[in-house]
Order: C-alpha cells, then structure tokens, then sequence
C-alpha cells in the first residue's frame, strides 16, 4: 500500500476512533446537563415557595414580633442550600434570577395548600441538600445568618401598617 494511503487510512481510524471516545463522553455530559437544568428548575421553584415563608416572616418582625429569628434563619439556611448547590452546578445570574422571578410569578396565586405542600417537600430535599454540603456549610450559615440580620435590623412597620 502507497504510504501516504496508509496514513490516510490510520488517520480515519483514528478520527472514527476519537469520534467514539467524544460519544461515549458526552452521553453522560448531556445527561448531567439534564440532570442539572432539573435541579436548577427545583431550586428555583422551592427558592420561590420558602422565599414567600420568608418574607412573611419578616413581616412579621417587621410588626415587633421577636419570637421569628430560628424560624427566618432556618428557612433562609434552607433556602442558601439550595442556591448555593445550583451555583456550584453552573446556574449564573442573570439566568438564575430570571428562574427565580419566573417561579415566583407562577406560584403567586396557589392555594394555600399547595404552597404549603411544595415548601414542605422543598424543606426535606434542601435539607438533604444542606447535610451533603460538608465544607460550604460554613458559608451558607454564614451568609443565612447575615441576611436574617439584615431583615431584623429593617425600620419596624409604621403602626397604622402593623395591623392590615
């Protein structure tokens, strides 16, 4: 055989070869890519639903209610985990964001019990999500704990808004 045939032959054997081996290592990624816009989709969803908790939570210190801050901070903490596990599998503002407000919009006019059903499921997965954290849990306390004590040191409620 002519060698430039020869090498030409090597040549699309290893171009077919490599093919195979760039299959074999994308079927897992896109996978993965699934796997991942499903949690990014979840998080967001729960991210919305304990978000509204949250928030009424803060009201309600807001209103010189004292009592709220293990509630606020656990919901908060819950809420970091989450976040912070789609951060680390690659979701980014402004992407993240938009799925965030996105999520809200939808949720906004639930039934009460849906609500609660969806932040009661989202509560046991984020705290899983939470307990495989091991070293970040660090910085999702830290930063829950800063963020509650910012809506705490909020102005209270004027009193005529207090009551509505």
């Amino acid at each position: 055989m002519h060698p430039v045939r020869r090498l030409s032959a090597a040549s699309t054997v290893s171009r077919l070869a490599l093919a195979a081996l760039a299959a074999a290592v994308a079927a897992p990624a896109l996978a993965s890519d699934a796997d991942d816009e499903a949690f990014y989709q979840r998080a967001s969803d729960c991210a919305a639903a304990m978000q509204y908790d949250q928030l009424a939570l803060v009201g309600r210190a807001r209103a010189g209610d004292k009592t709220v801050r293990p509630q606020l901070f656990e919901l908060t903490r819950l809420g970091f985990a989450y976040v912070g596990e789609a951060y680390l599998k690659g979701l980014r503002d402004p992407r993240g964001g938009n799925m965030l407000k996105a999520a809200t919009a939808e949720q906004k006019d639930w039934p009460e019990a849906r609500h609660k059903a969806l932040v009661a499921a989202c509560r046991g997965e984020a705290q899983k999500v939470y307990d495989n954290a091991g070293f970040w849990r660090w910085a999702i306390d830290n930063k829950a704990n800063k963020r509650v004590d910012r809506f705490l040191s909020m102005a209270p409620l004027p009193a005529s808004s207090a009551s509505k």
